[in-house]
């Protein structure tokens, strides 16, 4: 018999004897309500998870400063996320990620210049999911982002040289979607997650400004366990 699956069988007497088969019907629905609620095939399909992961970040701000610069460069960054799943549809979830340090040099002769734009973000976000058979699922992942970040300049020549470096933060509207395997307890996630730069409100104007054109996108590869 597969594992998970659940074969009642009733047996008949060949006498039957008043009141037995009222008292073998509700004993057996006991019996299978009790198995049910203690499978490990149904019990992963709610509570709680967590997990970890890494991959390649993209970040990209448009007109950096006003100026008609486009910064857009990738690097390497991880993941540590964990949540609840209250229906095999349905969970929420909670992500600390990191970006690494996205950075673009140049250098013409002895001058050599540098910048790079360090992203971390806090998210939190709903899962809808497609389960597909008993291991794998697709899923949508909606929720907002909570951002930081730094920016670093350096330039260098051999009589001058500078660094500047500017701390922002923020909000985003976030994005994710991918696909999931499971077996047992352990699983393997392969997604991305996207978020864009969120206007922020001006109380002096009533009205939101969009001062930062910017993005980031992360494809990764996570681990998770199931509790």
């Amino acid at each position: 018999m597969p594992y998970g699956t659940v074969a009642v069988v009733f047996a008949p007497s060949a006498q039957p004897v008043k009141g037995v088969m009222c008292m073998r019907l509700p004993r057996s629905i006991l019996l299978l309500g009790i198995f049910l609620a203690t499978s490990p095939l149904v019990a992963a399909d709610r509570g709680f998870y967590a997990g970890a992961g890494f991959g390649q970040m993209n970040v990209e701000v448009d007109n950096m400063y006003g100026s008609s610069f486009d910064f857009d460069e990738d690097d390497f960054g991880f993941k540590l996320f964990g949540g609840y799943r209250f229906f095999p549809w349905l969970s929420v979830e909670g992500i600390f990620l990191d970006g690494g340090n996205p950075e673009v040099r140049d250098t013409v002769g002895a001058e050599s210049a540098s910048l790079s734009v360090e992203v971390q973000s806090l998210v939190a976000a709903a899962v809808f999911s497609l389960p597909i058979g008993d291991q794998f699922e697709v899923f949508l992942k909606p929720g907002f982002a909570y951002w930081d970040s730094t920016t670093d300049f350096r330039y260098s020549s051999p009589t001058f040289s500078d660094r500047f470096a500017d701390d922002d933060s923020g909000s985003a509207f976030f994005i994710g979607a991918g696909a999931g395997w499971t077996i047992g307890n352990a699983g393997l996630r392969l997604e991305y997650e996207w978020f864009d730069v969120a206007p922020e409100y001006n109380f002096d104007t009533d009205e939101f400004d969009d001062e930062l054109d910017a993005s980031a996108g992360f494809l990764s590869l996570s681990v998770m366990y199931l509790f």
